[in-house]
């Protein structure tokens, strides 16, 4: 027992034996996760056409409604995904993810240890704060995850070159392309460089290795498929009114209160502490201080954007708490969370890394598999997070009216279009008169789906654990199959289609599958 307790005591402190700890607990966290974001099938599907084509995708093919030039700003995200999917299978997105997150995690603790008076790494800390994060990110495979980990990254580098006058800062420029071309969260990047540039302006200290990376970055941002038309979108995409996006929305939303509470505290607390610690030293770190009311604020505003607020907290506030605990208890805790955390990497068998997350509560799983089986083809109006996956699952025989990819394709008008129909305000009916529309698939719970059941003109025909199937009433069939109500299928085909993204030409395509135009 005391060669195991000494064991432990060497994993605390040598770094290879702690990272490599970090990893699997990621990993685990990975695999536990419970389910897949709505938009990763949207990315699959351009993931598996650029893979399989080498064709980039300029216009959209997936909708019936009129769209814009696709401002794709996660095209290099779908083709990541997608190479994970198809070199690795469902495993392959619990291994992005754990590299994610331990991606992420490495860069807080290298920007810990870089403070001056540093204490050493805490794997009671950094479990914290990997649980919190997962906690508020638990889909799998999200395309801002990317822009977490390169925050970090910049973090690192930023309190490098203000700590120890580092040259890192001109690895700015070029992550900045390859951030563009990942995820449009490039911006939460050059504005981090921007507070640094303010910061240590206003505190009279060197600032210049801020700026001058900052304005070749910005420029830098025109290099993408998409040329200087793309710093439009960005900017207009970053200023997007998202009101009818529940992750877009405040902490205080009642729909949000209870489950982001945990991340609220911690970023109210940490401000609390930083000044608390300016107080008693009476010396002012301007830079970090700006940092944290500026991405608090953020978070507290937009809930997608709290995790930014707990990686700079991490990075940044770990000296500020260690203070706040006694040495001699918190030795004692390492050792027992170093237990905690080594045997629950035995319950990794347990979480099915291999087997897909279906969640027929979530996605219509029952409901694209009845149209499918029965082969009704035609123009698919359901709810904005249900496009992509009907469109994975049911294309080229149905086209949808809209889904997730919102200001990189659609219009305004038809977003709002969308809403007036699911609630059923006035005019609701607009939405199938302007384009031909087949088949309805409103979810359960919405105010639509109550008027629809009662219309003289639409016929339920399915009636799912999330929506219901309407057609209208002349184009009714006799007899219908029902879908397998067996989960073990479900599994078994999560990530199966028609098998046309990988095709050339896809419009010609469609056209000769014969369906409507």
């Amino acid at each position: 027992m005391e060669k195991l307790r000494k064991s432990f005591e060497l994993l605390l402190t040598n770094k290879v034996y702690l990272y490599l700890l970090i990893l699997l607990f990621c990993f685990l966290l990975a695999a536990n996760c419970t389910e897949y974001d709505f938009d990763l099938y949207a990315r699959l599907i351009v993931g598996e056409h650029f893979v399989e084509t080498g064709e980039f995708l300029y216009q959209d093919f997936l909708s019936y409604t009129p769209t814009h030039i696709w401002y794709d700003h996660e095209w290099g995200a779908s083709i990541i995904f997608y190479l994970f999917y198809k070199y690795f299978g469902v495993v392959g997105f619990v291994i992005f993810q754990a590299l994610a997150l331990f991606g992420t995690t490495f860069f807080v603790i290298k920007t810990q240890q870089i403070q001056k008076h540093a204490y050493p790494a805490s794997l009671t800390f950094i479990t914290l704060f990997l649980l919190l994060f997962s906690h508020l990110n638990p889909s799998l495979v999200r395309c801002h995850l990317f822009s977490f980990f390169f925050f970090s990254v910049f973090l690192y580098i930023l309190e490098k070159a203000r700590l120890q006058d580092s040259k890192l800062v001109w690895l700015i420029p070029p992550i900045t392309i390859l951030w563009n071309n990942i995820h449009g969260g490039v911006v939460a990047g050059l504005g981090i460089v921007f507070i640094y540039f303010v910061g240590e302006l206003l505190s009279k200290k060197p600032w210049k290795r801020y700026l001058i990376p900052l304005l070749v970055s910005i420029p830098l941002l025109a290099i993408n498929p998409y040329g200087f038309e793309y710093l439009n979108f960005l900017i207009s995409a970053n200023t997007k009114n998202r009101k009818y996006i529940t992750e877009w929305w405040t902490v205080f939303a009642q729909k949000h209160v209870m489950y982001y509470y945990p991340g609220f505290c911690v970023m109210i607390f940490a401000v609390i502490t930083s000044v608390i610690n300016v107080i008693k030293a009476k010396k002012l770190n301007l830079t970090k201080i700006l940092i944290l009311l500026t991405t608090t604020a953020l978070g507290i505003t937009h809930v997608k954007l709290m995790s930014l607020s707990i990686i700079s907290i991490a990075a940044l506030c770990y000296n500020d708490i260690a203070e706040l605990i006694d040495k001699k208890p918190a030795k004692y805790l390492e050792q027992i969370v170093c237990w905690i955390v080594f045997l629950s990497l035995f319950t990794i068998p347990l979480a099915r890394p291999g087997i897909p997350k279906v969640n027929t509560n979530k996605f219509p799983v029952l409901e694209t598999e009845f149209i499918k089986i029965n082969n009704i083809k035609g123009n698919i109006l359901t709810s904005f997070g249900f496009g992509s996956y009907v469109s994975y699952k049911l294309y080229p025989n149905n086209l949808i009216y809209i889904d997730g990819r919102y200001e990189e394709v659609y219009y305004d008008m038809e977003f709002n279009n969308l809403i007036t129909y699911e609630l059923a305000k006035e005019g609701w009916e607009k939405i199938y008169k302007d384009y031909p529309t087949e088949i309805l698939m409103p979810e359960k719970e919405s105010p639509v789906y109550k008027v629809l059941k009662e219309s003289t003109d639409w016929q339920l025909i399915y009636e799912g654990t999330k929506c219901g199937v309407f057609v209208l009433k002349d184009l009714v069939k006799k007899a219908y199959k029902n879908p397998s109500d067996e989960i073990r299928y479900y599994e078994v085909t999560a990530f199966e289609n028609n098998g046309k993204f990988g095709k050339k030409s896809l419009g010609i395509t469609f056209k000769e599958e014969g369906s409507p135009d």
